[in-house]
């Protein structure tokens, strides 16, 4: 019974996965993995605050990472973002570095099922040696609620484009996620990504995310006010 209850849910996450493998023949450079573990909690005015450490042991990668989210009506809400990482011996970064993630996210909800999304994030990395790295984000998504084993899910898809605002605006990385998002139990909420990324003038990457995060609010800290 519990099987015939969710194969709707089954079947939409089994087709994005066979229709996003069809299109990702090319073979990746090295997988990517990463850890992320963390909290949330409401606050006042029908807002709420999560946290993470991240970690990632292919690329030697940590962060710390701060996601205020303010609405600001039912479809809109605006996300001050911080974070802050640390990957000796990653090419990119030299041992802390600090970015700005301010951004506006959208989200309509067409029926009990599905939810568009769409976040449009200023990326902005502070350099202590040459130009602070300025970047565009814009994450559009499809959400589909769900049950699975008697228990909230969401699935997801999502495509998010990168464009260089240091260089005329252009085009450079993109990444197509695939995901699931399940309310386990009161104490946690995981999260399980696949992330396809392409970026321009690097062969493509095959990322793979753990989520873990401890919904505080369901323990009655900083209950909100509606």
């Amino acid at each position: 019974m519990i099987i015939i209850k969710h194969s709707k849910a089954y079947v939409l996450l089994i087709l994005l996965v066979l229709s996003f493998s069809v299109s990702a023949q090319v073979a990746a450079e090295k997988e990517g993995t990463y850890l992320y573990t963390g909290a949330s909690m409401d606050i006042p005015g029908n807002n709420k605050f999560v946290f993470y450490y991240g970690y990632s042991p292919s690329d030697d990668f940590q962060s710390l990472i701060a996601l205020p989210f303010f609405k600001i009506t039912k479809n809109i809400q605006i996300m001050p973002g911080y974070m802050m990482t640390k990957a000796d011996g990653y090419p990119m970064f030299t041992n802390v570095q600090h970015h700005l993630l301010p951004s506006v996210v959208l989200n309509f909800k067409f029926s009990e099922k599905f939810t568009l999304t769409d976040r449009n994030m200023w990326y902005h990395l502070f350099r202590d040696e040459g130009k602070d790295v300025n970047l565009y984000r814009n994450r559009l998504g499809l959400i589909y609620h769900a049950k699975l084993f008697d228990k909230p899910t969401n699935l997801f898809v999502h495509d998010a484009m990168f464009f260089n605002m240091n260089d005329n605006w252009n085009f450079f990385r993109n990444r197509v996620i695939l995901g699931a998002s399940m309310k386990a139990a009161k104490w946690i909420t995981p999260q399980f990504w696949y992330v396809y990324q392409n970026e321009s003038g690097v062969l493509p990457q095959h990322q793979f995310y753990l989520i873990l995060t401890v919904p505080l609010e369901n323990f009655g800290v900083f209950n909100k006010r509606n």
